[in-house]
C-alpha cells in the first residue's frame, strides 16, 4: 500500500461521509463505522477485498490493543459502574430532602435546582434522572412551569459536565485530543490543554450562568414567558394539548433501606482525595504529570467511589449483594457505547492521517479562510452536526481531528479552536429534540418534549450568538479570563434587554 502525503479530494470523503449519514441516519456509530470502510477502501485502490480485513486489522485492532487507548476504555467502565451506584443508591433524593426543607419560594426552588445540578458534575445522565423527579413536586407547588424545570435540568446537565475534566465528556475529550497531540508533537500535555479551554467554553458558562439571571430578576421571554405565564394564571403546569413524558417510577427499594447522603459524599469525596493523592506522589504540582499517571488516578478514584458506595448500599440494607453487583455491571455495560464510539473515533483518525485529510484540508483553505475565523467555523459545524445527530461525543470524535492539524498549519489560536469544538457540540446537543439529554430533560421534569424544546430554544440560541461572538475576539484578545467576562456580561446584557421588551415580570410571585 502505497501512501501518498494526502489523496486529494479523495481524503475528504471518509470525514464527509461520516458528517452526512450522522445527519441522515443519526446514529453515529453507523456513520463512523462507514467511513472505516469507506477509508479503508481508498487506501487500497478500491479494492474490497483487501480493505474488509485491512479494517480490522491495520485500525479497529491497533487502536484497542494501544496502550493508551485501552487505559481510556478501562476507565470508561470505571466511570459507569461508579455512576451507575450513586444513581441508584437514593442518595441524591437524600441529599435532596435535606437541600430543600427550607425552599419556600419560586426563585429559590429555582436556584435550588441549579445548584443539585451543579453538583451532579459526574454524569449528564444522572443530572436528568435526579434533578427533575426531586424538584418536581417542590416546583408544582410553588407554580414554576414544567418547561422551567426541564430547561433547568437540560442547561445543568451537559454543560457542567463539560466543564470538569474528570468526568466522562472531559476524559473522552481529552482522549480525542491526545492522539492528535501524539500524531503533530504537540509539546502540551493533554490534562493542561483542557483545563485552557474551560474558560473559553462560552457556551458551557452561559448556559449556567442564565439560570441563575433568570431566578433573580424574575423575567421570562417568548415561548418560556408564555409557559410560566398560563402556570400563575390558571395553575395550569402544563398546556392542554401537551403530552407530558416521565421517567416512571423509581426502582423500589426494601423497607429496611436507609439512603443517606453518604451515599453520594463519600464516593465522589473519594474520587477527588485518591485522584490528587495519586497525583502528588507523582509530582504535582511541581513535576510534569504524565498522561498514565492521570488516567491511573481517576481509575483508581473511582474504583474505589464505587467500592464505597457498593459497601454503603449493603450496609444500609438499600440492596443485597447480588442486586448492589448487577447495578454495577450495568453501570458498566451503559458506556459501551461510549467505548464503541471511542474505538471507532479513534480508527477513523488513524484512516485520515494516512489519507492525509487534514493535510489536503488545510491547502484548500489556505489563503482563502481568515485565521480569525477558524475557531467561529468550528462552532457553528460542531453546532450543526450535534444538532442533527443528537450528541456531541459523535463531534468531538469527526472535528478534532481536523480541528487540531487545521489549527497548527493555519497559526489559529487551537486552544480557543478545541473549545469551539466543545461549545459547538454542546451548543447543539442542548438544542436538539433527538438528544439523550434533552429527552431526559423532558422526562425527567414530566414535560411535553416538544414545548420542551420549543421553550428553551431562544434562550439556547442567545447564549450561541455570544458564543460565536466571543470565538470571533479570541484571536485578537489573548486573555481567557477577560474572553470568559466578556461572555457573561454578553448574556447578562442581552437577557435583560429581551426579558425587559418581551418578558413576563413575575418578580411579585418569588
Amino acid at each position: 500500500m502505497n501512501v501518498m502525503e494526502n489523496f486529494g479530494f479523495l481524503s475528504i470523503l471518509p470525514p464527509a461521509l461520516a458528517i452526512i449519514l450522522a445527519v441522515i441516519t443519526k446514529n453515529v456509530l453507523v456513520s463512523l463505522f462507514s467511513s472505516i470502510f469507506l477509508g479503508a477502501v481508498i487506501l487500497f485502490n478500491g479494492n474490497v477485498f483487501y480493505a474488509v480485513p485491512a479494517l480490522f486489522r491495520d485500525f479497529l485492532f491497533k487502536q484497542a490493543a494501544d496502550g493508551y487507548n485501552a487505559s481510556v476504555i478501562v476507565l470508561v467502565f470505571f466511570i459507569g459502574g461508579m455512576v451507575m451506584l450513586v444513581t441508584s443508591s437514593g442518595g441524591a433524593e437524600a441529599l435532596a430532602v435535606t437541600a430543600t426543607r427550607r425552599i419556600n419560594s419560586r426563585k429559590k426552588a429555582m436556584l435550588s435546582a441549579w445548584m443539585l445540578g451543579l453538583l451532579i458534575w459526574f454524569s449528564d445522565f444522572a443530572n436528568g434522572m435526579l434533578v427533575g423527579p426531586i424538584f418536581q413536586p417542590i416546583t408544582d407547588r410553588l407554580k414554576i412551569s414544567h418547561e422551567k424545570l426541564a430547561w433547568i435540568v437540560d442547561s445543568t446537565s451537559a454543560p457542567v459536565c463539560m466543564l470538569v475534566p474528570i468526568s466522562g465528556f472531559g476524559i473522552f475529550a481529552m482522549s480525542c485530543i491526545e492522539k492528535e497531540f501524539t500524531a503533530y508533537n504537540v509539546n502540551m500535555p493533554v490534562w493542561d490543554a483542557f483545563l485552557q479551554t474551560i474558560p473559553l467554553q462560552f457556551y458551557c458558562i452561559g448556559a449556567l450562568v442564565m439560570i441563575p439571571l433568570i431566578a433573580c430578576i424574575g423575567l421570562d421571554f417568548g415561548p418560556m414567558a408564555k409557559a410560566e405565564e398560563r402556570v400563575l394564571t390558571s395553575g395550569k403546569l402544563h398546556w392542554d394539548h401537551a403530552q407530558p413524558m416521565g421517567l416512571g417510577e423509581p426502582p423500589i427499594l426494601s423497607n429496611d433501606a436507609k439512603p443517606r447522603i453518604s451515599l453520594v459524599i463519600y464516593p465522589i469525596i473519594a474520587v477527588f482525595v485518591i485522584f490528587f493523592a495519586i497525583l502528588i506522589a507523582n509530582g504535582f504540582p511541581y513535576e510534569k504529570i504524565v498522561g498514565v499517571n492521570i488516567r491511573t488516578g481517576l481509575t483508581t478514584g473511582y474504583f474505589v467511589g464505587g467500592m464505597i458506595c457498593f459497601g454503603l448500599m449493603i450496609l444500609y440494607k438499600i440492596r443485597n449483594f447480588k442486586e448492589t453487583f448487577n447495578i454495577y455491571l450495568d453501570g458498566m455495560k451503559n458506556n459501551l457505547f461510549l467505548v464503541m464510539t471511542l474505538l471507532f473515533a479513534w480508527s477513523l483518525s488513524s484512516v485520515c492521517k494516512q489519507l492525509g485529510t487534514a493535510q489536503y484540508i488545510v491547502h484548500i483553505v489556505q489563503g482563502n479562510l481568515p485565521v480569525y475565523f477558524v475557531a467561529p467555523i468550528f462552532f457553528v459545524v460542531g453546532a450543526i452536526i450535534s444538532f442533527a445527530t443528537g450528541t456531541s461525543y459523535g463531534t468531538f470524535a469527526i472535528l478534532i481531528p481536523i480541528a487540531i492539524p487545521m489549527s497548527i498549519s493555519l497559526g489559529a489560536p487551537m486552544i480557543a479552536t478545541l473549545a469551539a469544538v466543545f461549545s459547538g457540540g454542546i451548543f447543539g446537543d442542548h438544542c436538539s429534540p433527538i438528544s439523550d439529554t434533552t429527552l431526559l430533560a423532558s422526562m425527567g421534569a414530566a414535560c411535553d418534549h416538544i414545548e420542551h424544546v420549543k421553550t428553551q430554544l431562544p434562550y439556547a440560541i442567545m447564549v450561541g450568538v455570544v458564543t460565536f461572538a466571543g470565538y470571533m475576539l479570541s484571536y485578537w484578545v489573548n486573555s481567557p479570563i477577560v474572553l470568559a467576562l466578556s461572555a457573561v456580561v454578553g448574556v447578562c446584557a442581552i437577557t435583560l434587554i429581551f426579558s425587559k421588551i418581551h418578558g413576563v415580570n413575575v418578580s411579585g410571585k418569588i
